[in-house]
Formats: C-alpha cells, structure tokens, sequence
C-alpha cells in the first residue's frame, strides 16, 4: 500500500459519526486507523521497548565543599576553584565557565555539565542574564 495520502469524500452523516467517535487532536486518518485497527509503522517502532544504556563514559560529580567548587570524575581528574563571593557575577561566570570548560575537555555529557552549573546555583552562586 505505502504511505501515499488519498483524497476522499464523505457525507455529512458518515462526517459527523467521526466526530462522534473522534478523540480531542485526531485527525480523520487517526480516527479511521483506530476504528479498523491499523497502526502505523512509526507507532510500532516507538512501542518496542529501548534498552537502557548509559551515554557517560565515566561518572562524575561536582561539589561545594568548604567555599570551592570541586569537579571529580571516577578516573581521577579533578580539579577546583576557590569561590569569590555570591555578589561576585563575573568570577562565578568566570568559575563556571573554566569549571564547565574542565567537564567537557574531560568527556562529560550534557547531563554532567548540567550538574556543574547546578552545584553553583543550589549553593546560592546564582548568575542573572
């Protein structure tokens, strides 16, 4: 069959039945595949379950601790920087941006760069735009 779109008409009865049996956002294709039971090919390959998998190479973790900001991965890397004070915007940008910089040169993810900037901000080093 494939995926080519048709073009039909219908009457304002067989229209209206739609309608009826419709759900809120479906279109008359939706209402049509869920009524004669047909699923899309897309539908079936987002039902199959996806294994888990882990996209770190390496965990991580950032802290503070005693007024520095500390970033440790499981190899051993690590590094940190002496916080200034919370009024202090430009060093904690400069801080974070070396911080995130240091992540990122050592493999870390989206999710490990996420929770340097977080350390900062839940210990109060807030940076306004």
């Amino acid at each position: 069959m494939g995926n080519k779109m048709k073009t039909i008409r219908i009457s304002q009865e067989v229209w209206e039945a739609m309608v009826k049996v419709g759900k809120f956002g479906e279109t008359p294709d939706d209402v049509l595949r869920r009524v004669f039971g047909i699923t899309m090919h897309e539908e079936l390959e987002a039902s199959k379950p996806r294994p888990l998998r882990r996209l770190s190479q390496q965990k991580m973790s950032a802290k503070i601790d005693e007024g520095k900001l500390i970033v440790v991965f499981e190899n051993g890397r690590s590094q940190s920087w002496t916080l200034p004070e919370v009024t202090d915007k430009l060093s904690i940008k400069s801080i974070r941006d070396q911080a995130v910089a240091f992540a990122a040169d050592n493999g870390a993810t989206l999710g490990q760069v996420n929770a340097v900037k977080k350390a900062l901000t839940e210990a109060g080093y807030h940076l306004t735009k």
